[in-house]
């Protein structure tokens, strides 16, 4: 008997051996907030034209996110800043989906690597035209209060260490403010660029940014209004580094210091 309880045993050592790790017991639960530094991957998927996925391993715990629907695609010879949330979503491309997510560039160097599809379809290429709406597109159609007007703000927020204004997201964002500076007759249009100065420790990097970045962004988003046939006159510009007790908005919070306040003042 105890010769076929062994046989039994290492039978049964050798089948719980063999069963894949599931995922739910190794997946962060959905609504968990990841950031790290990674190099990239691009994965060549089988769902056809333009339906290749973007993914990066966190360094600190080997696993590997898919970073498809952030705005700002990566890189593959730049490492890449990943702040997200997972999403309990199906892993089309072999990694955990965070949304919302957002990549930075950085300007370190890293070697990126194309992955073969290995059997994940990945997801079909959405045109624009017949995709889901610009960020905020709503806005855009509607109606603005009746007056009194009162004091509004909006947020246009920036990649770390960029100053760059991606107009597929900061668009409508921008029409607004101006739509409702011009309607409100606005005496005043505060424009107030925000950089974060104090070191962000990430997967053995120091990310800060310069104080110069905040006023840099603030000229960025004034000249956009300027555009919109803002009175140049009403805007004032500044830029700050973000204060100690600024603990960001959303989920994610530290992204969300990187960014310009448009306060309206009728």
């Amino acid at each position: 008997m105890s010769g076929r309880r062994r046989e039994l045993r290492r039978a049964l050592a050798a089948a719980v051996a063999a069963l894949p790790l599931a995922a739910s017991a190794v997946e962060p639960p959905g609504g968990t907030v990841v950031s790290f530094v990674a190099c990239p991957l691009y994965r060549d998927t089988d769902h056809g034209r333009k339906s290749g996925c973007w993914l990066a391993d966190d360094p600190a715990t080997g696993e590997r996110y898919d970073v498809s629907q952030a705005l700002a695609k990566p890189q593959l010879d730049r490492e890449v800043l990943v702040e997200g949330v997972v999403a309990a979503q199906d892993h089309a491309c072999g990694g955990i989906v965070l949304k919302p997510v957002r990549t930075s560039t950085l300007v370190t160097h890293c070697r990126g690597a194309m992955l073969p599809a290995e059997g994940y379809p990945g997801r079909a290429y959405v045109s624009p035209a017949q995709g889901p709406p610009t960020h905020g597109w709503e806005e855009r159609d509607k109606p603005l209060p009746p007056p009194p007007y009162e004091r509004r703000q909006i947020t246009v927020q920036f990649h770390f260490g960029s100053d760059f204004l991606n107009y597929e997201y900061a668009e409508v964002l921008l029409e607004t403010a101006a739509r409702y500076a011009r309607a409100s007759g606005a005496r005043t249009i505060r424009v107030t660029g925000y950089a974060a100065t104090r070191p962000l420790w990430l997967s053995g990097h120091a990310l800060s940014e310069p104080l110069t970045l905040a006023r840099s962004r603030a000229e960025m988003v004034a000249e956009a209004l300027r555009r919109l046939d803002v009175d140049p006159r009403r805007i004032v510009v500044s830029g700050r580094s973000i204060a100690a007790n600024d603990a960001g908005t959303g989920p994610l919070a530290e992204a969300s210091k990187r960014r310009v306040d448009i306060s309206i003042e009728p």
